[in-house]
C-alpha cells in the first residue's frame, strides 16, 4: 500500500510538472525523463534493486545466513526553474523508509542544499550503493552517519573541492520514534584532484565532523561480516553508565577521516584511514581507529571506473557497447580497532568478482573472512548480489 501511495505520489508530481509548461518532452534513451522544452523544469524517474544472498560460516557465534532485498529504491530527481530536488523511498523492507528529500540550487561559487542528504564525510559513504566497489562498504564508512537533515554549501574551485554542513542527528523517515533534538553534528570536506585526466586521477582529501548527541549519548558499532547482527563489534560506546540520566547528558564524537585513491586505466586504488574520540558527559573518553584500503582492476574492455571531481568520488566502468560485458576483480583489507578496550580489534579481508552485462546490471560475488579479538569470533562470509539500476 505505501509503494502504490508512493508511486502515485511521484505520478502526480509528473502530471503537475508537465502541465507547468505548454510544451513537454519524454526522453527515454535508457532512462524516463520528462522536460519543458523552455528548460523550466525536468523530472526523471530512478530506480534501483539490489538482492543479496549471504551464506555464514562460524565456530562461536551464530551468524544467520538467508537471502533478502537489501535496497528496492524509487525516486524523482529532476529541477524546476533555479532549484533542483530529489525525493527518494527505499520500500525493501515492511516499513518505507524516506532516503533523499531535498532541495538545492547555485548559488555563489558553489550549491546549497537543504533537507535529508548524504553528509560529506568520507570516500566510501559518499560514493553511490550503485557504485561501490564491494558489496558492503567499509568499517570506516559504517562508522560515520550517512543521511541526516540539516543544510550544506559544496562546490569545486580548479582541481580543489569543498563541502560543509550542518545537520541533526534524527533522519526524516525516524517519524514520532524519536525527538527532533535528538543531537546535532557539523562536518567539513576538503579534497583536492592533482592529477585529473581521461583515464588517470589522484585524489588526496579530508574530513572532519563534530557530533552532540542527545540525552543518554551513544554507541558505535559496525558488523563484522555482511549484514548480520550477532556479535557486533562496538567501535566506541559514550552511552549513559547510569539509569537517571540528567536532561542535559550529552556525548560528544569527533571524527578524522583522511582519503587517498587514484585511478589509471583499469586499476583503481582507494584507501581511508579515520581516528576518533567519543567523550561522554559522564564517563572517560574513548579513541578509536578504524582503516581500510583496498585494489581492483578492470579484466575487460570498456570504459574504467572514473573520477568524479564535483562530488570527489569514483563510479563504476561501463561495459563496451555489444560486447559481452565487463568483469571486475578486486581485494580489500580493513581494521578497526577500540583503544580504550583491551583486545578490541577487528581485522577484515574481503575479495570480490564483480560482472556488468551493461551500464544497467551488475551481478557481485565477495567472499569475506573476519577475526574479532574481543570475542574470539573468526566468521567467513560468501556473499552475492543481483544489482539492477537507472
Amino acid at each position: 500500500m505505501k509503494a502504490s501511495i508512493q508511486g502515485g505520489a511521484v505520478g502526480a508530481v509528473l502530471m503537475a510538472l508537465a502541465g507547468t509548461a505548454q510544451a513537454v518532452s519524454i526522453n527515454t534513451d535508457g532512462k524516463l525523463v520528462i522536460s519543458a522544452d523552455d528548460g523550466t523544469f525536468a523530472a526523471r524517474i530512478s530506480g534501483r534493486l539490489h538482492a543479496d544472498a549471504n551464506f555464514y560460516g562460524s565456530d562461536r557465534v551464530d551468524h544467520t545466513s538467508g537471502a533478502f532485498v537489501r535496497r528496492a529504491r524509487i525516486g524523482l530527481i529532476g529541477h524546476l526553474r533555479n532549484w533542483d530536488y530529489e525525493v527518494t523511498f527505499d520500500n525493501a523492507t515492511d516499513e518505507s523508509d524516506l532516503k533523499d528529500a531535498f532541495v538545492a540550487r547555485e548559488l555563489g561559487p558553489g550549491r546549497l542544499i537543504v533537507g535529508q542528504f548524504k553528509q560529506f564525510q568520507g570516500f566510501e559513504e559518499i560514493t553511490s550503493s550503485n557504485d561501490i566497489v564491494f558489496i558492503e562498504r567499509s568499517h570506516v564508512s559504517n562508522s560515520m552517519i550517512a543521511r541526516a537533515l540539516g543544510v550544506g554549501y559544496h562546490g569545486t574551485e580548479g582541481f580543489f573541492g569543498y563541502a560543509l554542513s550542518g545537520y541533526n542527528l534524527r533522519e526524516a523517515s525516524d517519524g514520532g520514534a524519536r525527538a527532533i533534538n535528538d543531537g546535532v553534528g557539523g562536518v567539513l570536506r576538503l579534497y583536492a584532484a592533482p592529477i585529473l585526466r581521461d583515464r588517470s586521477a589522484l585524489h588526496v582529501g579530508f574530513s572532519f565532523s563534530r557530533e552532540v548527541s542527545d540525552q543518554g549519548g551513544v554507541r558505535g558499532r559496525v558488523r563484522p561480516l555482511g549484514r548480520s547482527n550477532e556479535g557486533r563489534f562496538t567501535l566506541f560506546d559514550a552511552s549513559s553508565e547510569r539509569d537517571d540520566v540528567a536532561e542535559d547528558a550529552r556525548a560528544t564524537v569527533d571524527r578524522l577521516n583522511m582519503e587517498l585513491a587514484a585511478l589509471h586505466g583499469p586499476l583503481a586504488f582507494e584507501a581511508e584511514w579515520l581516528v576518533g574520540s567519543a567523550d561522554p558527559d559522564d564517563a572517560s573518553e574513548q579513541d578509536f581507529t578504524a582503516y581500510h584500503a583496498q585494489i581492483s582492476y578492470a579484466l575487460t574492455g570498456g570504459s574504467p571506473r572514473r573520477y568524479d571531481l564535483g562530488a570527489g568520488r569514483t563510479k563504476n566502468l561501463r561495459p563496451s557497447t555489444g560486447s559481452i560485458g565487463a568483469f571486475e576483480v578486486a581485494l580489500r583489507y580493513q581494521y578497526a580497532e577500540n583503544e580504550a578496550v583491551a583486545g578490541a580489534e577487528l581485522t577484515t579481508v574481503d575479495a570480490a568478482l564483480n560482472y556488468y552485462p551493461n551500464q544497467n546490471v551488475r551481478f557481485m560475488l565477495n567472499y569475506s573472512m573476519a577475526d574479532n579479538e574481543l570475542n574470539g569470533d573468526e566468521p567467513d562470509l560468501v556473499s552475492l548480489r543481483a544489482q539492477f539500476a537507472f
